[in-house]
């Protein structure tokens, strides 16, 4: 059983051999790299500092942006809700809810939504087991005037509806207060409460 050692040796110099693998700058071969001179590694060595540069101020540029995209829409979607004219906004409540995570359907945080017609909102759904959030994941909730539809994908109300989680009804039933269950296919279900914003729900005044 001598051997077993030496196996246990050979295996970790591979793994070490493994781990300490160099990359040059560039992505230049070994052999290339061998037959380079001093003063062209120091180059390519600048060359790969300043893409790499390059390419962190660009993820940057690209985060900035998203936050401000997010910031511009967060604040058209807060004047639409104040301009919401009658019947244009509800908020609504999906509560003993479901979303199908990690392969399998886990119960969810209740959500809550406030939505103006004509406007997407995006929003979170969260898993929670012994007071912790153990999954989590997105959805998209638009309103048609009608309609409310949530669905894992921006823009799937669209074209794809049928995946979706809906809810129909009239002014009036949202007025009233329209409570159903929704299913989502291997998405999102529970019971669904919507009425009409307070603001939304009165007609005004044609001056």
């Amino acid at each position: 059983m001598k051997f077993i050692p030496a196996l246990i040796t050979t295996l970790s110099i591979a793994a070490l051999m493994m781990g300490c693998a160099t990359r040059y700058p560039l992505d230049i071969p070994e052999e290339q790299w061998e037959t380079m001179t001093s003063e062209q590694r120091l180059q390519a060595r600048q060359q790969q500092a300043a893409l790499d540069q390059a390419r962190a101020e660009q993820r940057a540029a690209q985060a900035r942006a998203r936050e401000e995209e997010a910031a511009r829409q967060r604040a058209e979607l807060e004047v639409r809700r104040q301009e919401a004219g009658f019947g244009e906004r509800i908020q609504c409540v999906l509560s003993d809810a479901e979303a199908y995570l990690g392969g399998s359907w886990r119960s969810v945080q209740p959500l809550a939504l406030d939505l103006v017609q004509g406007m997407e909102l995006g929003f979170e759904m969260q898993a929670v087991e012994d007071g912790r959030v153990r999954r989590r994941g997105t959805g998209h909730a638009y309103f048609d005037g009608t309609r409310l539809t949530l669905c894992p994908r921006s823009g799937q109300y669209q074209n794809q509806a049928s995946a979706c989680a809906q809810l129909v009804g009239t002014t009036n039933d949202y007025r009233r207060g329209l409570r159903e269950q929704v299913d989502g296919h291997r998405f999102l279900r529970g019971q669904l409460r919507c009425d009409l914003h307070p603001a939304s729900a009165v007609p005004r005044r044609r001056n």
